[in-house]
């Protein structure tokens, strides 16, 4: 019996899944390791796994495919068809164990960079007393995580930094006396004209339930460096995923203590 060679379909790289939808995909990653198991044991010294035998395993890619489209190549037992006794067709076993394997590596890698990786959402701004500001800040929220989704890690320290810088200004405005009176404050009187780290220190002074912030900031107090192609080669700046990942934690802690 001739067979076709089908191409496998071009996973499709999925953007970070919820804490459901990981709990959904491990309980899938532990089925196929346990079919894996069970499909070793089959094959025997023959090398050769029945065709009733992949039934289940033909079942949890269907799922798998329905569930999360795109995310695995389509299983084509097909591919790795030897030849047909007593009724029923025979495979190699080491292709059809290579597909599991496949599946098992892709599954664990958006596992993990899931985990590691902001879920999209959307975050109100009601605090932030200018409304024209705040609709800026919830339209630059949304787009800071598809940039961090997409590791485009120099926009999303600058989309930070600028949300940052927005919101502590806001605030500090609302209580300027006492900004001004802090005395990490500079001589500076007008609170727009003080840059990113003169805003935290003051705010850090005025807010204790900033700390955290001042510990982490220098991934963003110098982020303005970062929008002008210039400075950044003068300033030597270097930036990766690290940094990007501590701007958008400082600019969720900021929101989440001062909202």
């Amino acid at each position: 019996m001739s067979r076709t060679r089908a191409s496998p379909d071009r996973a499709i790289i999925h953007q970070p899944m919820t804490p459901e939808q990981i709990t959904h995909l491990r309980t899938h990653y532990q089925s196929l390791r346990g079919q894996r198991r069970i499909l070793e044991a089959s094959a025997g010294k023959s090398q050769l796994i029945k065709e009733p035998n992949l039934i289940p395993l033909e079942a949890e890619f269907e799922t798998l495919h329905k569930k999360f489209p795109g995310l695995l190549p389509k299983f084509n037992k097909q591919q790795y068809f030897s030849h047909t006794g007593l009724g029923y067709g025979l495979f190699h076993s080491a292709g059809i164990i290579g597909s599991v394997e496949a599946a098992l590596a892709r599954l664990e890698s958006v596992m993990e960079e899931s985990q590691s990786t902001p879920v999209t959402e959307y975050k109100e701004f009601k605090f932030i007393a200018d409304a024209k500001l705040r609709k800026i800040l919830e339209r630059d929220y949304a787009e800071i995580q598809r940039a961090y989704i997409s590791e485009c890690w120099k926009s999303v320290i600058i989309l930070s930094g600028s949300a940052i810088e927005a919101i502590l200004l806001d605030r500090l405005q609302a209580d300027v006396a006492n900004a001004r009176a802090s005395a990490k404050a500079p001589k500076e009187p007008d609170l727009s004209r003080w840059d990113l780290a003169q805003l935290i220190d003051v705010a850090v002074g005025l807010w204790s339930k900033l700390a955290g912030v001042e510990k982490l900031s220098h991934s963003v107090r110098g982020y303005r460096n970062l929008v002008h192609p210039g400075n950044e080669i003068r300033t030597g700046l270097v930036f990766g995923k690290e940094e990007a990942r501590i701007a958008l934690e400082i600019l969720n802690l900021v929101h989440r203590e001062l909202s």
